[in-house]
């Protein structure tokens, strides 16, 4: 079975382009499509200048979903290597956007925390993004959008639960 799909920045190809018959290519062709798009288009704007941008947002954005977290805790939680965690926590935290002091438990672990304007930071970036996908998505019905935000919430923990965190 062949499928095709719908291209509209490509009318060249006569609307559509034939992509794998496989369902799995086709979930990797399309999720390709979507984290480059996204990356590209709908996520790239609304950072602003200074210590916030594609690679710091998901920090502050589990911080603001989860509250303080051991940076061991935050490092799982976005799926990254310690050292880059580190890096990107350090970079907010001399933006004054999180702060970190020892974990009780454990003086030598770290936890992390949003500041107040770390918090509204986040509201900022979250309301501009959101603008971005509301532009996309204005001509879908409620309904649709529901679905997609259900299968998204579904691939997001089964991928979680592949690597093994379950956040």
């Amino acid at each position: 079975m062949t499928y095709a799909r719908f291209v509209p920045e490509r009318p060249d190809l006569g609307a559509v382009t034939l992509i794998t018959p496989d369902a799995i290519g086709r979930v990797e062709r399309e999720v390709t499509v979507l984290l480059r798009r996204t990356l590209e288009a709908v996520w790239s704007s609304g950072y602003g200048e200074g210590p916030v941008d594609r690679y710091t947002y998901p920090v502050l954005a589990v911080l603001d979903a989860h509250g303080p977290l051991a940076l061991g805790e935050l490092t799982t939680r976005l799926g990254l290597s310690k050292p880059t965690v580190s890096r990107q926590v350090g970079r907010l935290g001399s933006a004054a956007l999180v702060e970190t002091c020892p974990a009780p438990h454990d003086p030598r672990a770290v936890v992390v925390s949003l500041t107040t304007q770390g918090a509204q930071e986040v509201r900022r970036v979250r309301e501009a993004r959101r603008k971005g996908l509301q532009e996309v998505l204005a001509g879908w019905s409620d309904a649709d959008s529901d679905t997609l935000a259900g299968l998204l919430a579904r691939l997001n923990a089964d991928l979680d639960r592949h690597r093994g965190d379950g956040d």
